[in-house]
């Protein structure tokens, strides 16, 4: 019997480099001396035939007997002297985390592999290979590993097409819906008209997913760079508002105030400018673009980048608005909205299990993200107020601005590059953040020396003395440890009064 063949270079190559192949090979022949059969399946063999490539490497693998998963998982686990959980102990799937991958293994579903393909979400998920035959074939000819793909899934793999084989695939984990819209996004595939219509009759069964494994695919769709074409997507057809509700409430207060206000096109056209913005980063359209790539880089969680929180940021960064509305002498105003933003956004963000820093990262540039339109409209802007603005807003600062520049055009709504003086409040900014000395000083007087030449005791006053002596050495006004001692003692006076 023949069977039809895949590129999988890119995986091979990316286990050559991680030195892979031993491990893989040691656990197979342990496992096969227990009696335990493995399959490589999924996402690897999907994303190796389409030649997308990824930092950390993802393996998934399918256990027979479904009973000896378990003890297939602590065998890898000791092997690669990783870190392994449980994702769910009655279906038997476990992950388990190691340098540079992420290995999950599922005990098989059904009494045949055939049974567990049909099971699997997508056609072009359900094409798999025992490990014997990739550890085989894939050091030898990495460009034709033979595979088995009972559902057509090659077919949609060659035209990037996402198909569920299952009628029923919706209904037995609605997560699917989500992640569909994530794979699109991943590959920059289409969704099977068939497919997409299953996906919203069963849209409301999204509800009863897990928080977190929402979150979880939420964040990989925002990973990619145009996100904003499948975000509208879902908006669209209603899926997006069973767990990200705001769009609704954009939709309410749109309606009421027809001729004033368009929030929903508002900060669904901020997502698109800030991910045309993070685009002319990469491109090295940015002064400093080095330096801000290496920013936008950071992550907050292995799969949160300072990038794909400021995309969050920019979807919740209006949604203090609505409970804010006011009519203020024929004007509508939002006094206080970023406040109210702030709460509304920390409350979702629980409830999606965000981590700390990430929830933090993101109320902070709701909070902050009017400060910038304030000091854009200053004529002759001071160093003392780039100064306090970097002081305020550290260590945001940076993603704040560009949170308002996608913001400003937002409102605006003209062509990238079409803002000229709020490009160049912008890089006027980045100028005085990236210059050595700004916002990095390092105080001429210690709280102890402070102490020394004022006589003044431990406490906030020592504080603020420090604070403010900073502020007079960014702006050039104290300028050596002699002249620091002067202005504490004169400003000493101050405090007397």
């Amino acid at each position: 019997m023949s069977y039809p063949t895949l590129d999988l270079s890119y995986l091979a190559e990316k286990l050559s480099q991680i030195g892979g192949f031993e491990p893989l090979e040691k656990w197979f022949h342990e496992c096969s001396g227990r009696g335990i059969e493995t399959f490589l399946v999924g996402g690897c063999i999907r994303d190796s035939a389409l030649h997308i490539s990824k930092i950390n490497l993802d393996l998934d693998f399918i256990i027979k007997p479904f009973e000896k998963t378990k003890e297939a998982t602590i065998l890898f686990n000791t092997i690669l002297r990783g870190h392994f959980f449980p994702l769910d102990e009655q279906r038997k799937i476990f992950r388990i985390h190691a340098d540079s991958m992420q290995l999950d293994l599922n005990g098989i579903r059904g009494d045949e592999l055939i049974d567990d393909m049909f099971k699997r979400d997508f056609s072009m998920n359900a094409i798999y290979t025992p490990l014997s035959t990739f550890l085989q074939q894939a050091q030898i000819h990495p460009s034709r590993v033979s595979v088995v793909d009972l559902f057509n899934g090659i077919s949609d793999l060659t035209y990037k097409n996402i198909r569920a084989h299952n009628p029923s695939t919706f209904k037995e984990d609605p997560l699917r819906i989500l992640r569909a819209f994530r794979i699109a996004s991943q590959i920059q595939g289409t969704i099977d008209p068939d497919t997409y219509q299953e996906m919203v009759e069963t849209k409301h069964e999204i509800k009863k997913c897990a928080q977190e494994r929402i979150r979880e695919e939420f964040v990989k769709i925002l990973a990619q760079p145009k996100s904003h074409k499948w975000i509208f997507a879902m908006e669209e057809t209603g899926i997006l508002s069973t767990f990200f509700p705001f769009f609704d409430w954009y939709t309410e207060i749109d309606n009421c105030f027809t001729s004033w206000l368009q929030l929903q096109k508002h900060v669904k056209a901020g997502l698109q400018y800030l991910e045309e913005i993070f685009v002319r980063i990469h491109q090295n359209d940015f002064p400093f673009s080095e330096k801000l790539q290496y920013i936008l880089d950071t992550q907050l969680q292995p799969e949160t980048t300072f990038e794909v929180a400021m995309k969050i940021a920019i979807l919740l960064h209006d949604i203090g608005k609505p409970d804010t509305l006011r009519v203020v002498k024929d004007r509508l105003r939002f006094f206080e909205h970023e406040n109210v933003g702030v709460k509304v956004a920390k409350e979702y963000l629980q409830e999606m299990h965000f981590s700390t820093k990430e929830i933090r990262f993101i109320t902070e540039l709701i909070q902050w993200h009017m400060r910038p339109h304030n000091l854009s409209n200053v004529e002759n802007l001071t160093q003392r107020a780039r100064y306090r603005f970097f002081r305020d807003t550290s260590p945001y600062s940076i993603p704040i601005l560009f949170i308002a520049l996608a913001d400003a055009y937002a409102t605006k709504m003209v062509p990238m590059k079409e803002l000229p003086h709020y490009e160049d409040f912008l890089q006027d900014m980045l100028q005085y953040a990236f210059t050595p000395g700004t916002t990095n000083q390092i105080p001429f007087l210690n709280g102890n020396e402070i102490m020394e030449v004022t006589g003044l005791p431990p406490g906030k006053n020592i504080g603020y003395l420090q604070s403010k002596l900073l502020e007079e050495q960014s702006v050039g006004n104290v300028q050596s440890k002699e002249n620091a001692i002067e202005w504490v003692k004169e400003f000493e006076k101050v405090l007397d009064k």
